[in-house]
């Protein structure tokens, strides 16, 4: 993503801010446009739709309720988003990307979405109906960096509209090399983001970061999977359980471990999967010191608001 100052304008032309809106960066000539499934009729009318891009369908899985998107590209977005309309049911908006110089190919279109495609899988932010990538396209190696260019832009426009697709939920611990003062091979590290937070008891061992989002447990964190009486009979069980089917969740004897990082809004909901009991997840997660969670909140302001620690 950018890591600059930028000035993004947000366009929308029925003035309905639910409406279709039209993104960019106001020093560059890519742009998104979001076009709910209600308003296709209009964005088809527009003349974005003959143009060439790469487009994002978004929705959520029915089952779960998580999180999901489909990435394509084509050399027709009205003509594409038309198709899909009418075979796929799970979205109920889309974000196309183009130029408004209309210099994108059906080449730039086939790196940006394998891509695109890469990142996402690598972020897991959202659940995808592609699949896997496939190879990297071959791409001349001018083309490629000035996709590389149109990524960058597109990837901060989708976040912009709430669509952060390529962002993973925490940023791990990265190695860097070291000065060439120092020892041969040694290496520090950098920063994680979010406040590191623990979860232990017997049979118990989990890893969580609080981040601007929520709580994200990370990958790797176990419990129990034997639950109480009590908890067997709760819709908290029930919702584990759809968590355990969609593979977040995978049971390994008597632990029940997150496959990957999970995003969640309360801290007591991922603290009763992992200790099979109803329990207070302000209480139950600490830090390596042993403060509690809710303690940490008071000593930043008002425990009743979110805040990044």
């Amino acid at each position: 993503m950018l890591d600059h100052p930028q000035t993004i304008q947000i366009f929308l032309p029925s003035g309905d801010p639910q409406g279709i809106r039209m993104a960019a960066i106001t020093t560059r000539i890519v742009q998104v446009v979001e076009v709910p499934r209600l308003r296709l009729d209009a964005f088809l009318l527009m003349p974005e739709s003959d143009f060439v891009g790469v487009y994002f369908l978004f929705g959520e899985n029915e089952e779960s309720g998580a999180a999901k998107a489909y990435i394509g590209q084509t050399g027709n977005l009205g003509m594409r988003l038309r198709q899909h309309n009418e075979k796929k049911d799970f979205w109920n908006r889309a974000v196309v990307v183009l130029s408004r110089t209309q210099n994108l190919t059906v080449t730039h279109g086939h790196y940006l979405e394998w891509l695109a495609i890469s990142r996402a899988t690598e972020a897991q932010r959202f659940e995808l109906e592609n699949g896997t990538a496939g190879s990297k396209p071959h791409t001349p190696p001018a083309m490629e960096a000035e996709c590389q260019e149109v990524f960058k832009t597109l990837d901060i426009l989708l976040t912009t509209l709430g669509y952060p697709l390529f962002d993973p939920l925490v940023r791990r611990r990265m190695a860097v090399p070291s000065l060439p003062s120092d020892v041969p091979g040694e290496q520090v590290q950098a920063n994680q983001d979010g406040q590191e937070l623990l979860c232990v008891s017997s049979g118990v061992e989990a890893h969580a970061r609080y981040t601007e989002e929520g709580l994200v447990v990370l990958a790797g964190s176990y419990g129990r999977a034997d639950v109480s009486e009590a908890f067997l009979k709760s819709s908290s069980f029930q919702k584990r359980q759809v968590l355990i089917d969609q593979g977040v969740l995978k049971l390994e004897g008597p632990r029940v471990v997150f496959a990957r990082d999970t995003l969640f809004k309360s801290p007591s909901t991922p603290a009763n999967y992992l200790l099979g009991r109803s329990s207070n997840g302000w209480l139950e997660w600490k830090d390596e010191a042993g403060q509690s969670f809710g303690a940490l909140m008071q000593r930043y302001g008002d425990t009743d608001k979110e805040v990044s620690l």
